[in-house]
């Protein structure tokens, strides 16, 4: 049985406020949960209700989950410190990890988000950044915070596989000069036409006021992702999150063909 102060204390997490006080975050869900469970990440304590079946998980599952702190609570306790609206079987409390750009390798390909605020789209981002194998991503910061639970839920777990920083991008991008720095545009070259290479900076911006523009002097090329216009209007912009995947997508396209041709010679 979880106490009503514990009750409490946990929901306070649900605010951005407290989470930043505390330096914790929640995450729900088997999915997400098992994913911080085999990361490195530290997790403070797990709470589980009797749906969750711990011997249904590998050996490597169970035995994090033997060296993590946990507690059987009610399906109505887990509805009360869970901010879904169906009560998860596990719910963790996680330590939030905090990477600093001088973690961030400079030979990889970096995403730099800027002013991204709704958290459907950053947590789409990271999910997608993960599938194509970016592991690092800049963000402004008056971004979304990554430990919303609404990012954390939309990642399905990515969140542990990426490096997520916050900081000036201005101050960063004046020390990049040795590297191409892109911007995705409505009206810049083709994104099919680019030449990339592996350590390629692309910043994108919010769908609603774009690129801010004291980050114009530092982008090398704007470029655009191809609008096929048919009858009648047209949509005004591209979800930041898919562009990015787009981006994303092209970028790994043209690095997997020029792999080959370097193999071939």
């Amino acid at each position: 049985m979880i106490s009503k102060a514990l009750i409490s204390q946990i929901r306070l997490l649900h605010h951005k406020k407290h989470r930043e006080e505390q330096g914790v975050f929640i995450v729900e869900g088997i999915k997400s949960c098992m994913e911080t469970l085999q990361s490195n990440w530290e997790v403070i304590q797990c709470f589980i209700t009797e749906r969750f079946d711990v011997d249904s998980f590998n050996a490597k599952d169970t035995k994090e989950m033997q060296n993590t702190q946990r507690m059987v609570i009610s399906e109505k306790e887990m509805q009360r410190i869970s901010l879904l609206s169906t009560a998860p079987e596990i719910l963790c409390i996680v330590q939030t990890p905090h990477y600093t750009l001088n973690e961030f390798h400079d030979k990889k390909p970096l995403l730099v988000l800027d002013a991204i605020r709704d958290p459907g789209n950053l947590g789409t981002i990271i999910r997608t950044a993960d599938w194509f194998g970016f592991d690092q991503i800049l963000c402004s910061e008056d971004c979304v915070e990554f430990t919303n639970p609404k990012v954390i839920q939309a990642t399905m777990g990515s969140f542990a596989r990426v490096k997520m920083v916050y900081s000036d991008l201005l101050d960063f991008l004046k020390t990049q000069q040795h590297r191409t720095v892109y911007g995705l545009y409505m009206d810049g070259e083709p994104i099919q036409k680019q030449l990339f290479k592996n350590n390629d900076i692309v910043i994108i911006g919010s769908e609603s006021h774009g690129i801010s523009e004291m980050l114009v002097p530092f982008i090398q090329k704007e470029i655009e992702i191809s609008l096929f216009p048919h009858q009648g209007t047209s949509p005004e912009s591209l979800n930041a999150a898919i562009a990015a995947g787009i981006f994303m997508y092209e970028h790994r396209k043209k690095m997997k063909k020029e792999l080959l041709v370097t193999r071939n010679l």
